[in-house]
Order: structure tokens, then sequence, then C-alpha cells
């Protein structure tokens, strides 16, 4: 891979906000700014040619700001077409985005790690600070500490919470947003910053609980990677302590 040298103001700036900017090349988009980790670089390339991602062309540092160089994805957000889809295209694009998410499951090849590749952490898992897990028990403690000033709460987070689960390669940040869906209907995953190794159901239930779009979409999904009931009440009470 080259490590390119890339000036992030010629071109149209799509998005520019929380330290990071979007700027359109022609095919290319640079991600540029303080708030933009040189793991994202190292996650995309990680997955070049074994999930359907943005290729990508190099990166490099200047400061305090990294430049990622990656392919530029036409299409539209999960989030904006999915209303305009009729039932034949929306299934369409539900199998689509199955068959990627147990594609990217399969790269870890049974791979029982936790936390980041090669043994990094993971950054802006439920919040911003960098996580590394040793194992599901001590995963499933980050995630009951969200409820610790509400005993009742903590109490049936760790009861919902499933134990003895396959860890494999997930996304991390898998939602409506970070799905772009072309005009044939294939998906391509976007935004990698977060990706790790984490329990199967990890990136159902990111699908099912933020900004979900459709609820059979959402029920499909869940039901496609097993994601049980008790789970998915889990991260509801965890998302109603968060937001």
């Amino acid at each position: 891979l080259t490590i390119l040298s890339m000036d992030a103001e010629a071109g149209s700036v799509i998005y520019d906000s929380h330290g990071v900017t979007l700027t359109v090349k022609g095919d290319r988009l640079v991600k540029s700014g303080p708030e933009v980790r040189l793991q994202e670089a190292h996650n995309l390339e990680y997955v070049q040619g074994k999930v359907a991602c943005p290729k990508l062309y190099g990166y490099h540092q200047e400061g305090e700001e990294v430049f990622i160089e990656m392919e530029y994805i036409k299409g539209k957000t999960l989030r904006n077409i999915w209303p305009t889809l009729d039932d034949e295209q929306r299934q369409r694009v539900t199998d689509n985005i199955i068959r990627e998410m147990r594609r990217l499951h399969e790269v870890s090849n049974g791979d029982s790690r936790t936390c980041g590749i090669n043994d990094t952490v993971i950054h802006g898992l439920l919040r911003d600070d960098g996580v590394r897990f040793e194992d599901e028990n001590a995963l499933n403690e980050y995630l009951v500490s969200f409820a610790k000033e509400n005993i009742s709460m903590e109490y049936l987070v760790r009861s919902l919470l499933p134990v003895s689960t396959r860890f494999c390669l997930n996304h991390g940040n898998l939602y409506s947003r970070n799905i772009v869906v072309k005009d044939d209907m294939s998906v391509v995953f976007i935004n990698w910053a977060t990706m790790g190794f984490l329990p199967e159901y990890w990136d159902a239930m990111m699908m099912f609980t933020v900004t979900p779009v459709d609820a059979k979409l959402s029920y499909d999904i869940a039901a496609a990677f097993d994601v049980s009931d008790s789970t998915l009440a889990a991260f509801h009470t965890i998302w109603a302590m968060l937001f």
C-alpha cells in the first residue's frame, strides 16, 4: 500500500464537524482531521477484498491530523434510501446486508481473540475512549458498567447479557448511516474506525438498536444471527441509560 500525501482542501467538502472532514475528489474520498485515527486505515486495510468496503488508496499523518484516501462510494445510506424502496428491493438489500455480515465474520476464521486487530484497542465502542477486553466476561462487565448507578438496572443488564458467545470480526458500529446502498441494491459498509473481534451478535444488535429504519429489517437481521430477545433487551436498557 502506498502511503500518499493528500491535500484535503482540493475538492468538495461534504462533511465538516466534530474534528472530521470528508472531501470528495473525483472518485475518491479523503477523510481527515484530528479526530480521525490511523487505526481506521489499518482496519480498512485488513478487510480489503474480504467484504464490501471502500478501496483504500493511502493514508498518512501530519501533526495531529490523519488523512485517509479511499474510494468514494456512490449511493445512498440505508437510512435515507429505505423509505423509497419497494418490498422486493428491501428484501434484496436485507439479503445483501446479511451476506456481507457473514463474510466479515468469516474473516476471523474461528479466531477467538477479542478486541481490535493486532491486539489493538477498540475506539468508539459506546463511548469515545479506547477499550480492550481479555474475554467475554470482561466485555460484559464493561457493558454492565453503564448501569452501575442503578442497582436494579445493573442486575437486569447482567442477567440478560449472553455468555459463551462466538467471537468474530465485527464492523463495530454498523447501523443505517454506515451502510451505503448502490443502484443495484448491493451494499457497502463504511466508517471502519470501530472494527474489532466482538460477539457474533454485535453488528446485528447495532442494526436493531441504533436508528433502526424498519422493524422487519431489524428482526430479520437479528434472527439471521440468533440474537435473542434477552440480548436485545439488555442493549435497549443500556441505550436508554446512555441517551
